[in-house]
């Protein structure tokens, strides 16, 4: 009762700190904010080993926040005061009102040595103030204006049919695919360059799958590197040449020299592309800042929308009446589908940005350069925001829907897998695109089971994923419908 007192109470003031007559002297500081107790110089890292360290990230600052409310602060890496908040209007004000003409996020610290070691030039994930605002705006354009839909839609498409036609010639008599997250990697890495080709321009090869599948594998290793960095002193481990730095390094080293190779040799054959290459090209940006943001897109989206495909056939595999209502009404219900997953399961479960100036924040004032991060995760399942929040409910965001009646709280902006504002994910469109099709093209064609889906639990390894390698059988369906007629000898 506490603690839903006290987000009433918040939520209240957020609405009040909008306008001007608030007495400054009346604000508290950051040290004012609920926090957890700390040591000197090693702030509450003994706490966070002890609940597991970086891959269970996301459940320890939920309990925080069930702790300490819907804003707290934790030293979790010593000095450094990060402001975590999950409540909705606190979200939304940060990324609408408070996060600045040039919005700054914050960068693991793995990759952000490896930069200031190595002068690696990266892409618009790393760039800042004018220089980022100037190369957001012009993919802005050709990504998320209206109208995107319908030059992406062909080559997602184009990529999903390949991908479904290749799982119907090793599915014949059922398949067990043991690691479909590498399977849905490669199909987001594949929509991609496709995307940057355009439709017609993949002509695949040994030499392409091959690259492509080092790719990938490169890139999941980052990920898995950079979590077992996290809340250590990376620039001890570099110093020493440990070894969870020398496979962090190793895998930065391969993604990126893999990642301009491909993205200079469709720059170099540009007379054959008709995809987001060329309508940079078209902007008369320079060949190697074409590099630089075609790299660090393929290996910034190609995750994401992996996982956030593993994560939805993962709850269809535990919910049939979803598949079937999936069939029966089709794209309509998987747009549900994809909410209520991203909702449960966002793949990024936590936002951040960095305050351009001294800010009001709620009831504190809080001093330019603060850290603010957005727990997506736990507002995506407070039940203040959602009812029956642990529960698969994709009918939750259909107004039109009679089981709706049962849902008391329903606060879309809880759940913000892309986040908001002009730093929001530049790759929504392509994402939401991919995974319409994918889920209705898989559930038209397969029947899908998760061998070892029970009690499969989220872990963070940058983005979300799950804690163990799911294996998953596929069977086509004209396949299953003769074996119900009986009918086995084919």
């Amino acid at each position: 009762m506490h603690r839903v007192q006290k987000s009433i109470t918040l939520r209240f003031n957020v609405k009040r700190f909008k306008g001007t007559s608030i007495q400054q002297d009346k604000l508290m500081g950051i040290g004012d904010i609920p926090h957890a107790k700390y040591l000197p110089i090693i702030g509450t890292k003994l706490d966070f080993i002890a609940a597991g360290g970086g891959t269970k990230l996301h459940e320890y600052i939920d309990s925080r926040h069930k702790q300490l409310g819907p804003i707290f602060s934790e030293r979790l890496a010593g000095s450094t005061e990060l402001v975590f908040i999950s409540d909705p209007l606190l979200m939304k004000s940060l990324f609408i009102n408070m996060e600045g003409k040039y919005p700054m996020h914050i960068l693991p610290d793995p990759w952000v040595l490896y930069e200031k070691i190595y002068g690696s030039q990266r892409g618009l994930f790393f760039m800042n103030g004018e220089q980022w605002l100037h190369n957001r705006r012009i993919l802005n354009k050709h990504l998320l204006r209206e109208g995107t839909e319908d030059w992406i839609s062909a080559p997602i498409r184009k990529s999903i049919h390949d991908f479904v036609n290749d799982l119907k010639e090793r599915s014949e008599k059922g398949f067990i695919i043991k690691d479909f997250e590498t399977e849905f990697y490669r199909l987001s890495t594949n929509v991609l360059v496709n995307i940057l080709l355009g439709e017609n321009s993949i002509r695949h090869s040994q030499h392409y799958d091959t690259m492509l599948n080092m790719f990938s594998d490169s890139v999941k290793k980052i990920f898995q590197a950079t979590t077992k960095l996290y809340g250590w002193p990376v620039e001890w481990c570099q110093y020493f040449n440990l070894k969870v730095w020398r496979h962090f390094k190793e895998s930065v080293d391969l993604s990126l020299h893999l990642a301009k190779k491909m993205a200079f040799e469709m720059i170099k054959n540009q007379d054959k592309n008709t995809g987001l290459i060329k309508k940079l090209l078209e902007e008369d940006l320079e060949d190697e800042m074409i590099a630089r943001i075609v790299a660090d897109f393929i290996i910034a989206a190609g995750d994401t929308t992996a996982y956030s495909t593993l994560w939805i056939f993962l709850l269809l595999s535990q919910n049939y009446d979803v598949i079937e209502e999936i069939r029966i009404k089709k794209e309509h219900t998987v747009k549900l589908v994809i909410k209520e997953a991203m909702r449960l399961y966002p793949v990024a479960p936590f936002l951040t940005r960095i305050l351009p100036k001294d800010t009001v924040f709620g009831n504190y004032k809080l001093k330019k350069g603060t850290p603010i991060i957005a727990s997506i995760y736990s507002s995506g399942r407070d039940e203040q925001n959602f009812s029956k929040p642990d529960m698969f409910l994709p009918y939750r965001w259909d107004r039109n829907d009679q089981r709706r009646e049962s849902i008391v709280n329903h606060i879309p902006s809880a759940s913000l897998p892309f986040a908001m504002g002009t730093r929001s994910c530049i790759g929504k469109k392509i994402a939401l695109v991919q995974l319409t099709e994918v889920v209705s093209q898989v559930i038209k064609n397969f029947d899908i089971n998760c061998k070892n889906c029970k009690d499969v639990k989220p872990m963070t390894s940058q983005v979300l994923v799950p804690d163990r390698q799911l294996e998953f059988v596929i069977t086509t369906r004209d396949k299953n419908m003769f074996l119900k007629k009986g009918i086995t000898d084919l």
